[in-house]
């Protein structure tokens, strides 16, 4: 059996995260209250549970080889927190496949009944009901096609070929008029010019 300080080693071996240890320890206290709730028969105020004070050697629930299940939840939780919608869902699936060989194993092992026959599908639908947030249908919405779409239109090397029509010099906004006697000359302002006044009586640029 795995014993708590293996779970996060694990945890943190596969998976590299950010989270810190009180984190991973709600999210594996989430995953000991399903087991025990669903799987065990445990009255929700009688659950075990753990916190930063408790004993790293203490031994988990779930017996090996059923005991990967804790890495498969915590990881999801920490795809979830991080908006890795994918690799939740993935993750979640493979807490799902093995939850369920449990809980059939120890119907087997204890000639009883879990609580839930869909133990898998109800958890999740449970762990979905719990971590909502406003943008949740638009992060569930996220695939990895979008995703690398939304990735190709990143770049704009080479985009500034692809205008056309574009003039070679923007004017400036403010055209200049030049007027001497009956002779008027209006200049638009898209270069620099020079302004000359020869004798009074003509201009020239």
């Amino acid at each position: 059996m795995a014993t708590l300080q293996q779970a996060l080693k694990r945890i943190d071996t596969i998976c590299p995260n950010a989270w810190d240890d009180a984190a991973k320890l709600l999210w594996l206290n989430e995953c000991e209250s399903m087991i025990q709730t669903r799987i065990l028969g445990i009255a929700p105020g009688e659950c075990v549970t753990y916190d930063a004070n408790s004993d790293r050697s203490t031994v988990l629930l779930v017996p090996a080889p059923f005991d990967r299940l804790y890495v498969y939840y915590v990881i999801a939780m920490c795809d979830y927190a991080a908006h890795e919608t994918a690799h939740y869902a993935d993750s979640m699936a493979l807490f799902n496949a093995a939850l369920d060989e449990y809980a059939k194993w120890y119907q087997r092992t204890n000639g009883t009944v879990a609580s839930t026959p869909a133990a898998a599908s109800q958890i999740a639908a449970n762990t979905a009901a719990r971590h909502q947030h406003a943008n949740k249908r638009v992060l569930d919405g996220i695939t990895a096609a979008k995703i690398a779409a939304w990735d190709g239109k990143s770049s704009f090397s080479g985009r500034y070929a692809d205008l056309t029509g574009k003039p070679a010099a923007l004017k400036n906004p403010n055209a200049l008029t030049i007027k001497i006697g009956g002779t008027t000359v209006t200049y638009d302002g898209s270069a620099a010019k020079t302004v000359t006044i020869a004798d009074g009586s003509e201009v020239a640029y």
